[in-house]
C-alpha cells in the first residue's frame, strides 16, 4: 500500500513541475558544487592554515607537557621510598592537568573550526543567492542531489570568482 502512494505523489510531483515547466518559458536553472567552491574559496584555505599553526603549537605545548612528565618519572628512580610517594602525588597531578589540556585544546580548536565554517558557508549561501538574482536564476541547485546535470548549467567556477574576489 505504501509503495502506491509514493508512486502516486511521485506521479503527481512530476505532473506539476512539468504544467511548471510549460508555462514557463525560458527558466533558468543552474547548479553548483558546493564543496569544490569551499574547497577553493581563499577564506576557507586561510582558515585552514590558521588551524593548523594553532594545532601545532598546541602540540608544542603539549610535548612541553609530556617531557615534563616524563622528566618527573626519571627523577623518581632515584629517591627514597618517602621522596617516591611525593614526587609520584607531583606526576599524577601533571598527567591530570595533561589531559585537561588535551580536553581543553580539542574543544576551542573544535569550536573555531565550527565557528569559520558556519561563517563560510554562509558566504557560499549568500554568493550563490545574490548570483541567481542578479542573473536571473530560478533555481540554483546543489550539484550533490542531481542524477543528471549539464556542464552548461554548472556555475561552480562563476560562484567561487565571485567570492575569492569580493575580499
Amino acid at each position: 500500500m505504501k509503495g502506491i502512494s509514493y508512486k502516486i505523489g511521485f506521479i503527481y510531483l512530476v505532473s506539476i513541475l512539468s504544467v511548471n515547466l510549460l508555462y514557463a518559458g525560458d527558466l533558468k536553472i543552474g547548479y553548483v558544487d558546493v564543496e569544490k567552491v569551499f574547497n577553493d574559496y581563499k577564506k576557507t584555505q586561510q582558515n585552514d592554515a590558521v588551524l593548523k599553526e594553532k594545532g601545532q603549537n598546541k602540540a608544542k605545548e603539549r610535548a612541553s607537557l609530556v617531557a615534563d612528565i616524563k622528566k618527573q618519572k626519571e627523577e623518581l628512580d632515584l629517591l627514597s621510598d618517602s621522596g617516591k610517594l611525593e614526587k609520584q602525588s607531583i606526576i599524577d597531578e601533571k598527567i591530570k592537568a595533561l589531559k585537561r589540556f588535551d580536553d581543553a585544546a580539542k574543544v576551542s580548536l573544535r569550536n573555531e573550526r565550527d565557528a569559520a565554517l558556519k561563517d563560510i558557508f554562509n558566504d557560499i549561501k549568500t554568493a550563490i543567492e545574490r548570483y541567481g538574482k542578479e542573473n536571473g536564476f530560478e533555481y540554483i541547485f546543489n550539484d550533490k542531489a542531481l542524477l543528471f546535470k549539464n556542464e552548461s548549467t554548472d556555475l561552480t567556477a562563476a560562484i567561487t570568482e565571485k567570492l575569492n574576489t569580493k575580499d
